[in-house]
C-alpha cells in the first residue's frame, strides 16, 4: 500500500507533458488482436474517486510503459497516428475481478481503442474495448493474477486527437462504499445546469429540482445524480418535450461502469405533444448515475428534467 500511495502522490504532481511520439498499435504477436448554454450553478462533476485528477502522457511502445496507479481517475490525450501504452499492477487479493472503464471525452471522432497484454504479450481480453464520442463509459472487467504488473495499449481508431479519461478499479475499489457521494446544487427555482457532451465531465443534478435544459441536433448531453441513503428505494424520472413540431426527446440512464439501467434501443421517449414521460427505477443508495439525453437529428427540443426521489434516511451505519 506504501508504493502505491507514493506512486499516486507522484503522478499528480506531475505536469502534462507533450505526447509521445508514434508508436505501433499493438505488439507483433496481437495485431490481430486490436480489434443550453446557460449561467449555471457552480458544481464540481461527481468524484466516484479521489478528489485528484492524474494526468497521462504514456510510452511510445511497451518497453517505456508509463506506470499509473489503481482506483485513481486519470485523463489524458491521444494523437493522430500515435499508440501510448501503460503498465499497472495488480494488488495481493487472489481470484480478483478488475475493471478498466475508459470515455472517449471529445465529440464527433472515431473510437478510442484499448487492450490489456501481460508480460509474455498474450493479450487479457477476447475483444477490444472501444469508446465511442457518445461520451459513455465502457468498461472490461478482467480476471487477474495477485501482484502481477499488465500493460495497456491505447490508440484513436482512426487517428482522431482524443481527450479521454481512465480508471482502474481494483476489487477494493469496486466497493459501494468507496464512491465518495458528491450532493447536487441547491435547487433555487427553475434549475439550469449546461450538460457536458460525456460522462466522466457531467455534473450532478439535485433530487426533486426541475431542470430546464435545451439539446440541439445530434449533440447528446450528459448529467448525474447521487442517490441518497434509503434502501429499496425507487426513483422516478420524468421528463417534458417543450418545443411543437419536434421528433421525441430520449433519455437512458447509465451506471458508472457504462452499463445501461434502460435499454437504449428502447430509451424513454418524450412526444412533442407536451405530455410528461416517466420512468421508475430501483436503485442503491449512496450511488452516482448517469442521464444521457438526445434529440433525433436536426431537431432543438427544450425540456425538463426532474428526478423524484425518496426521503433520505437518517442512518449512518
Amino acid at each position: 500500500m506504501t508504493k502505491k500511495n507514493l506512486l499516486s502522490l507522484m503522478l499528480a504532481s506531475a505536469l502534462m507533458l507533450t505526447l509521445a511520439a508514434c508508436g505501433e498499435k499493438s505488439p507483433s504477436s496481437s495485431e490481430s488482436g486490436s480489434r443550453s448554454e446557460t449561467e449555471s450553478t457552480s458544481v464540481s462533476g461527481p468524484q466516484e474517486e479521489l478528489s485528484e485528477v492524474v494526468e497521462l502522457t504514456g510510452g511510445s511502445e511497451r518497453e517505456s510503459a508509463e506506470e499509473i496507479p489503481l482506483d485513481i481517475k486519470l485523463k489524458g490525450k491521444i494523437a493522430r497516428e500515435e499508440s501510448q501504452w501503460f503498465s499497472f499492477t495488480t494488488d495481493e487479493t487472489e481470484n480478483a475481478t478488475y475493471a478498466i472503464t475508459s470515455v472517449n471525452q471529445t465529440p464527433k471522432t472515431g473510437k478510442l481503442c484499448l487492450c490489456v497484454y501481460d508480460a509474455e504479450e498474450n493479450q487479457m481480453s477476447s475483444r477490444t474495448l472501444e469508446a465511442g464520442s457518445s461520451g459513455k463509459a465502457e468498461t472490461l472487467s478482467l480476471d487477474l493474477l495477485p501482484e502481477t504488473t499488465y500493460y495497456i495499449q491505447m490508440w484513436a481508431q482512426k487517428g482522431d486527437v482524443i481527450q479521454y479519461s481512465l480508471i482502474l478499479r481494483s476489487p477494493e475499489g469496486q466497493q459501494s462504499e468507496k464512491q465518495a457521494v458528491q450532493p447536487g446544487p441547491e435547487a433555487v427555482g427553475g434549475l439550469e445546469i449546461p450538460g457536458a457532451t460525456n460522462q466522466m465531465d457531467a455534473q450532478l443534478l439535485p433530487l426533486n429540482a426541475k431542470l430546464q435544459g435545451k439539446v440541439s441536433e445530434d449533440k447528446g448531453q450528459w448529467y448525474a445524480f447521487a442517490t441518497n441513503s434509503t434502501e429499496n428505494a425507487t426513483y422516478k424520472l420524468t421528463t417534458v418535450n417543450m418545443t411543437r413540431g419536434t421528433g421525441m426527446l430520449n433519455l437512458v440512464v447509465y451506471d458508472q461502469y457504462g452499463n445501461e439501467l434502460i435499454d437504449p434501443y428502447n430509451p424513454l421517449q418524450a412526444k412533442q405533444s407536451g405530455w410528461a414521460a416517466t420512468v421508475n427505477l430501483e436503485l442503491t443508495p449512496l450511488t452516482n448515475y448517469y442521464v444521457y439525453i438526445w434529440a433525433r437529428e436536426g431537431d432543438t427540443i427544450e425540456y425538463t428534467l426532474t428526478i423524484h426521489a425518496p426521503e433520505a434516511t437518517d442512518s449512518q451505519d
